[in-house]
C-alpha cells in the first residue's frame, strides 16, 4: 500500500511540473498540514463535548433504560441462553446509539467471549456473526462526527443528515438480520 501512495504522490507532482503549475504545488503543500491539523483539532475538542455530554448521559440511566427497551428484540433475535452475553451486546448496541464508542468496544469484546463458549468450533456461530452484523450498521441516534464535519466545511444544514442516516442504517439492519437468519438456515440445510 506504502508503493501505490507513493506512486500517486510522485505521480501527481511529476504532473504538475510537467504542465507548470508549480505554484499549485506549493500552495498544496504548505496548506495541506495546516487543512489537517484544524481538521484534526476540530474533531478533538467536538469528542471532548459529546464525551462529557455522554457522560452525564450515561450517570443518568439512559443506557439502562435503552437496555431495558431493546431487551425482548434481542432475546428474540438472539437464541442464546447465556445472559451476560446478551447483557453486554445490549450494552454495546446501546453505547453505539448514544455514540459512547468508547465505553461500546469492550462490552463488544466481552460480548463475543461469551458467544464464543457456546460457539461448537472455531468458527463463527450465528449469534456472533448476526451481533458483528448488528454493529456494523451502527445505529447512531446522532451522528456527531458527520455533523461536526459538515458544520466545519460550511453546511447551510449540517444536522440534516441526521434522519436520512437514521432511516439508511435502519433499513441496513432490518436487510442484514432477515438476510443473517434466512442464510443461516439455508446453510444449516
Amino acid at each position: 500500500m506504502n508503493a501505490f501512495w507513493l506512486v500517486a504522490i510522485v505521480s501527481a507532482i511529476l504532473y504538475q511540473l510537467l504542465f507548470g503549475n508549480v505554484e499549485k504545488i506549493t500552495e498544496i503543500l504548505f496548506s495541506a498540514p495546516q487543512k489537517a491539523a484544524d481538521i484534526f483539532l476540530t474533531i478533538l475538542l467536538s469528542i471532548m463535548l459529546w464525551s462529557g455530554f455522554l457522560r452525564v448521559v450515561q450517570d443518568s440511566n439512559l443506557v439502562e433504560i435503552f437496555k431495558k427497551l431493546l431487551k425482548p428484540i434481542f432475546e428474540a433475535l438472539f437464541k442464546t441462553k447465556n445472559e451476560r452475553a446478551l447483557n453486554f451486546m445490549l450494552l454495546n448496541v446501546v453505547a453505539n446509539m448514544l455514540g459512547l464508542g468508547n465505553a461500546a468496544t469492550p462490552a463488544g469484546i466481552l460480548a463475543m467471549q461469551e458467544l464464543s463458549k457456546e460457539a461448537k468450533n472455531s468458527t463463527a456461530s450465528d449469534e456472533m456473526i448476526l451481533f458483528v452484523l448488528i454493529n456494523t450498521c451502527s445505529i447512531q441516534l446522532i451522528p456527531t462526527t458527520a455533523i461536526l464535519l459538515r458544520t466545519k466545511f460550511s453546511s447551510s444544514a449540517p444536522a440534516a443528515i441526521t434522519f436520512p442516516t437514521l432511516f439508511v442504517s435502519m433499513a441496513s439492519l432490518f436487510v442484514g438480520i432477515i438476510l443473517c437468519k434466512v442464510l443461516s438456515k439455508v446453510w444449516k440445510q
